[in-house]
């Protein structure tokens, strides 16, 4: 036998590859899941052994039993071995103090996880401010127990049980308690990938570990807490948090050398602080050379755990879904840093202003677009003002169906200022509002947020359309948290545009690859179906059903260079058409066309009287056409505005990753009615062990390195740019201080000398660690 414990049967004794941490708190809290290889399974514990102090009873195997002289090669032999018959027996294992010389440790304790005594609760403790806060209320663990083994190295190299006491004096935990044992607790890398994955997907740990119970059969499969799963993520915030805005300005570098059309600019501070940054990758501004005619900014995000301003900016694509077309995280709402965004979003996107520009009522950004998009029309966004209505009016009304419907017909339905104003007063008078200073607020500046003032706007009325924001921001909130990180933000922001531009994907197949259904004989219907995709094709096909059954020419007029025609609508209003006879472009008293961008059922039912079989191309927008993307765009650098396809190797081995793990669960499925079948599968995928470590060797993997490999980047230890001084976020709190802080505070005021040792309960110079009552043997 080349390793383990000697005068041990090989099978008793498995060698894994652990990592020994010195620390023994560490070390409680490390799981080791070897029991059932180890040790096999146990009798049932009888109710006299868990309600008396006992010694571990005797297994069938002796040999399971340490004893004075055994022998290790190592001292992870030695961990594997005490865990395993600990657990067998039903008490969990801490790691005692050790000895070291010339980096070799001489020896090393192993105890019972109930050895000792906790120091003595203080009910009230004063905090650095000098409050008195009551301390938790924690359940005491020690009782005193010792039991335990001390081995040597010896001059061959060797660990040698030297001392040990077998008996416990407190009962065991009965076999279906074991796999919450600490020392039996272990986050397998099953668990760790789900935890990561479910992050990215914007999943946090407690569904992350309920996806595992219910995977994994039971939470005695699972192999940890779930308060253990929340402490491994917790060690990643730790790692990352001086280094959190170093990194994501690395994984923005990182992108824009994959990729030279990804683009982000920031800012810091005199301290180093990041207090700026936006970025937009290159489906972004391809986006925004099509769909920016009309853009959505939106800062009522407060996404981070700095209390950072998150901006994001958002249009509206041929399928009339929300896209996102950049973002930006901001300290504060100065002007002068929504005038660095604005400039930074034009420096972006070539130079090129949008047409319409709306954002929610923020007196500073109304001010950075006056002065840096003086040719952009600017309005407030119609859904940000409504969505606070219920807040700025009495229960009684907020619970009237009638206000409601009264309300959203005045701001939504009015198609002239004089209707919207009755309408308005009307409401103001019946329900008393007239002394409601929000109320009148808004209507001093209707202006800014009414549709009716601005239907003059092209594609104006897309903000008509309440879900336009709150389809936008519930896309946002998917994936916005307080607490995030800028590395946490971007895993999952990454992830979420990729579910954005998935679904622009499927809605391109459908509209590509299917025919929407014609509900008329018409040559203009069949033509646009071709042309429109299918989101706006229904829009257009309403207008087509609305002229064939509700418009009917009323007159006809004639000038030198335009025909106006009277028609009838659905609502009862005449609307007048006045078409050029040149080119056979009208404009409708409607003007749907100027706000929609498509024709309405008045132009449609006049080009058909003109007996035109189409509709001519300049009512065509070329944003809502099913391939209005189909060029190629550029940068103001030359570089190519499109996503570059991922490495091959790297989509390769991805698909291979998941067949495999597609094909084990094919053979689960097939094999778990049969105990046969099961046994079959699990020796059959025991013995590809060995063969495949002789193909990839096992590598020793610290927790860093799962943490970086999970954000994509190193975690660095020198930075140049700090993360934001995050003092003035609410609900913030303090900084739990480290053991070794507390303890040079101590030092430097009372000394040593006034500590009482948990072990001994005796006043000294030292603690239960190097207590003189602890047995070294």
């Amino acid at each position: 036998m080349e390793s383990g414990a000697r005068d041990v049967p090989a099978d008793v004794v498995v060698a894994v590859d652990a990592v020994i941490v010195e620390d023994p708190i560490s070390i409680e809290a490390a799981a080791m899941d070897h029991v059932a290889d180890a040790v096999g399974a146990s009798d049932p514990v009888s109710a006299d052994e868990l309600e008396h102090p006992s010694t571990p009873r005797s297994s069938s195997k002796e040999n399971l039993k340490p004893r004075i002289g055994m022998i290790f090669d190592t001292l992870t032999d030695v961990e594997d071995f005490y865990k395993s018959y600990a657990h067998e027996a039903g008490f969990s294992v801490r790691v005692g103090q050790h000895k070291k010389q010339n980096d070799e440790i001489l020896f090393k304790r192993y105890c019972c996880s109930r050895e000792g005594y906790r120091k003595e609760n203080v009910t009230n403790v004063s905090d650095d401010s000098g409050k008195k806060r009551k301390s938790h209320n924690i359940m005491e663990t020690r009782c005193g127990c010792e039991a335990h083994i001390v081995v040597k190295l010896g001059s061959d190299k060797k660990y040698r049980i030297s001392s040990m006491v077998e008996k416990h004096s407190h009962g065991f935990v009965s076999p279906d308690k074991r796999h919450l044992l600490r020392s039996n607790r272990n986050i397998s890398e099953r668990a760790k990938s789900a935890l990561f994955n479910c992050h990215k997907a914007s999943i946090g740990t407690s569904q992350a570990y309920r996806l595992l119970y219910v995977s994994e059969g039971g939470f005695q499969n699972v192999g940890c807490t779930l308060m253990d799963l929340k402490n491994y993520y917790r060690d990643l915030r730790t790692k990352i948090k001086d280094a959190d805005a170093q990194m994501f300005m690395a994984q923005l570098e990182r992108k824009k050398e994959v990729n030279p059309a990804f683009f982000y600019e920031f800012m810091v501070d005199e301290q180093g602080r990041l207090v700026r940054v936006f970025w937009a990758n290159a489906l972004c501004r391809k986006n925004y050379s099509v769909f920016g005619d009309v853009v959505s900014v939106d800062a009522t995000y407060t996404t981070n755990q700095y209390n950072m301003k998150f901006v994001p900016f958002t249009g509206v694509n041929h399928h009339l879904q929300s896209v996102f077309l950049g973002a930006a995280f901001l300290a504060d709402e100065k002007i002068e840093s929504y005038v660095w965004l604005f400039n930074t979003f034009l420096k972006a996107m070539g130079g090129v202003a949008p047409h319409l520009i709306t954002n929610d009522e923020d007196a500073s950004m109304k001010a950075a677009i006056v002065q840096i998009l003086p040719d952009t029309t600017h309005r407030f966004c119609m859904w940000h003002i409504m969505d606070k209505v219920p807040e700025k009016v009495e229960p009684s009304i907020r619970k009237d169906e009638k206000f409601w419907e009264r309300l959203n017909k005045c701001v939504w339905g009015t198609e002239n200022s004089d209707d919207f104003v009755s309408q308005w007063n009307s409401i103001i008078t019946d329900y008393e509002l007239m002394g409601n200073d929000w109320f009148s607020t808004r209507f001093a500046i209707r202006e800014s947020w009414i549709l009716v003032y601005f239907l003059d706007i092209p594609l104006a009325g897309m903000l008509r359309t309440t879900s336009r924001s709150e389809s936008a921001n519930s896309f946002f909130n998917r994936f916005i948290r307080r607490k995030l990180t800028f590395v946490e933000f971007w895993l999952r922001f990454d992830t979420a545009l990729e579910c954005q531009h998935q679904e622009e994907l499927k809605a391109d197949n459908a509209s590509l690859h299917t025919t929407p259904k014609l509900m008329t004989p018409w040559a203009i219907e069949k033509q646009c179906s071709v042309i429109y995709t299918h989101d706006v094709f229904t829009k257009f096909q309403e207008q087509i059903l609305a002229a064939r059954d509700h418009c009917i020419i009323q007159g006809i007029s004639e000038s030198e260079d335009l025909k106006c025609f009277t028609l009838s609508s659905q609502t009862g209003k005449d609307r007048v058409v006045q078409m050029n006879k040149s080119n056979m472009f009208g404009r409708c008293s409607y003007k749907l066309y100027e706000s929609y961008g498509i024709p309405c059922c008045h132009i449609i039912q006049v080009l058909r009287a003109e007996k035109q079989s189409e509709i001519p191309s300049l009512y065509i927008m070329t944003r809502w056409e099913k391939r209005c993307k189909r060029e190629l765009f550029f940068g103001e650098e030359g570089n190519l505005l499109d996503e570059k396809p991922k490495d091959p190797m790297e989509v390769a081995l991805r698909k291979k990753i998941s067949d495999s793990r597609n094909k084990f669960e094919d053979l689960i499925q097939m094999a778990k009615n049969s105990e046969e079948g099961m046994d079959f599968l699990y020796s059959s995928l025991s013995n590809l062990v060995e063969p495949l470590q002789k193909i990839t060797p096992a590598l020793r993997v610290e927790k860093q390195d799962e943490y970086e490999s999970f954000l994509g980047s190193k975690i660095l230890k020198e930075v140049d740019i700090h993360p934001p001084n995050d003092v003035n976020s609410r609900g913030r709190s303090k900084r739990i201080k480290k053991s070794k802080e507390t303890k040079e505070k101590k030092v430097g005021s009372k000394g040593k000398g006034n500590r009482t040792c948990r072990k001994c309960k005796q006043q000294g110079d030292h603690d239960a660690r190097n207590c003189p009552n602890n047995v070294v043997g």
